[in-house]
C-alpha cells in the first residue's frame, strides 16, 4: 500500500527524467552495436526542498517513517508538480513507483522553521 507524500509546494525542484535499458557492444575492431532491453525510463529522480513550518516538518517526517523510508511507494500530490505545464507535467511518466531516494535533510533556519531536502527516485516496479 502507498503512503500519501504531504500535500506541499517545493520551493525548489530539479527532474531527471531516467534512463533507457541498453548495453553497447563494441568489438574489437571499433565497431559496435546498441541494443535496448525495455520500452520504460526507470530511476528517474526528483530533488526537492522544501521551507516549513514545524507542523508540517512533522507530517512529512510522518510520511517517511510510514513509508519506511525508501521501502514503501508514494503517492505523490499534484503540489509537487505545481508550476510545470501540462506538456511538462505529462513526462512524469504514470508507470514509475516513487519512493525515498535518501533519507530527508533538515536545516533549522529559525524557531519553528526549516529548509528540508528530499530525494525521491522513480522506479519500475511489478
Amino acid at each position: 500500500m502507498a503512503t500519501a507524500f504531504p500535500s506541499l509546494c517545493p520551493t525548489t525542484r530539479a527532474f531527471t527524467p531516467g534512463q533507457y535499458p541498453t548495453r553497447r557492444f563494441t568489438a574489437i575492431n571499433g565497431a559496435g552495436r546498441t541494443r535496448i532491453y525495455g520500452t520504460a525510463a526507470f530511476d528517474a529522480t526528483m530533488a526537492l526542498e522544501f521551507v516549513l513550518a514545524d507542523p508540517e516538518l512533522a507530517v512529512l517526517l510522518e510520511c517517511y517513517h510510514t513509508s519506511q523510508g525508501g521501502f514503501g511507494q508514494l503517492t505523490l500530490p499534484p503540489s509537487i508538480y505545481k508550476g510545470f505545464s501540462v506538456d511538462v507535467q505529462a513526462q512524469f511518466k504514470p508507470y514509475l513507483t516513487w519512493r525515498w531516494a535518501s533519507v530527508p535533510q533538515v536545516e533549522s533556519l529559525l524557531p519553528g522553521r526549516s529548509r528540508v531536502q528530499v530525494n525521491l527516485i522513480g522506479t519500475l516496479d511489478d
